[in-house]
């Protein structure tokens, strides 16, 4: 019998657009779902992926790594997912046995299997397959717009805040970089209590950070940042810098503006543009600085319940069709969007 095929978005060469192709529906395994897809969420790495920036990716790759849709087909031995459930993506395939995976870091697995959309086939399809221990069911009234933006973007947010940064009621948090991570991560910042200043180089994603509930913004072309945290902190600086930019010079400014025994979470990252830091300043007022590689299934299930009860959003501003993903790519090159993309097939 012939296979049954799907249209899918392929990535044949690093640097050249994505093309539209006709391709074998997935089969899956005995522990393996089919999910037709729904949405997809779009973003800065994406751009990494295509344009051969990250190490590891396979061509030809179908892209898309924040899908959402219903379970069509499940493998003889799934029981955590049924046909006609709605599902979120937990990113990371792992081994499930290292030390990483048995402590909750399953981000940091040793063995990792692989990612839709990096590694593995993903969601710039018609249909994805994935162990079906990484879907986790959504309430269906939560639309499938808003559930891919789970897996990677809100998720991911949830863990830099809650996780890596701690985050505490009261605190003054500064958020560098106001773009699609940037706006969720001011979002789930005054969701834990926290008092958000906005810094960025764009007065519309500025203005965008206001309307999510920055308390303050910056405009970082335009006034000194480390002056304007201090001025607004008494002199102390801030409790914790979540940055989404990753470049040499904003990572210097933040530790320039954050307090005493002050967290600086890297979520953002620029391949093979090393910062360099004062030890004496890290080590004599007690900074540290860490870093936030995406989320766990645990992260994702806490957001997917927030969700689920209408405490949190997705910023999403721009919707594409399948075959216009490399429209969607060359706006978020061009920094046009403002909050976040998804693709609906």
């Amino acid at each position: 019998m012939p296979a049954k095929m799907m249209r899918a978005m392929v990535l044949e060469e690093f640097g050249k657009p994505l093309q539209l192709r006709e391709v074998p529906v997935p089969e899956i395994g005995d522990e393996e779902a089919l999910v037709q897809v729904h949405a997809c969420g779009l973003c800065g790495t994406d751009l990494k992926i295509s344009g051969g920036k990250l190490a590891g990716i396979p061509t030809p790759l179908i892209m898309g790594h924040e899908p959402a849709g219903v379970v069509v087909e499940v493998g003889s031995r799934v029981t955590n997912v049924k046909v006609g459930d709605h599902v979120a993506l937990a990113l990371y395939v792992t081994c499930g046995q290292c030390e990483f995976c048995r402590t909750g870091n399953e981000s940091l697995c040793v063995n990792l299997v692989g990612r839709p959309g990096f590694e593995l086939n993903g969601g710039f399809a018609e249909y994805f397959k994935v162990p079906a221990r990484n879907l986790f069911r959504v309430a269906p009234h939560v639309p499938f717009e808003q559930v891919a933006l789970l897996a990677d973007c809100i998720a991911t947010i949830w863990h830099a805040v809650c996780r890596r940064a701690e985050v505490k009621i009261g605190q003054t948090v500064v958020v560098v970089g106001a773009g699609g991570l940037g706006v969720h991560a001011i979002q789930l910042l005054k969701l834990a209590g926290a008092r958000v200043i906005a810094v960025d180089v764009a007065e519309d994603k500025l203005e965008f950070a206001r309307q999510w509930g920055a308390d303050v913004t910056i405009h970082s072309r335009q006034e000194d940042v480390v002056s304007r945290v201090k001025e607004l902190t008494d002199g102390l600086g801030a409790h914790a810098v979540l940055e989404f930019v990753g470049l040499p010079e904003t990572i210097a400014a933040d530790l320039r503006f954050l307090r005493r025994g002050g967290v600086l979470t890297l979520v953002g990252y620029a391949p093979d543009k090393p910062f360099t830091a004062d030890s004496a300043d890290i080590v004599l007022l007690e900074k540290r600085i860490v870093g936030s590689r995406a989320n766990t299934k645990q992260d994702l299930v806490e957001v997917i319940r927030l969700m689920e009860e209408g405490k949190i959003r997705g910023a999403i501003t721009n919707r594409y069709r399948l075959e216009e993903v490399n429209e969607a790519l060359e706006a978020l090159r061009r920094g046009e969007i403002l909050g976040r993309v998804v693709v609906v097939p």
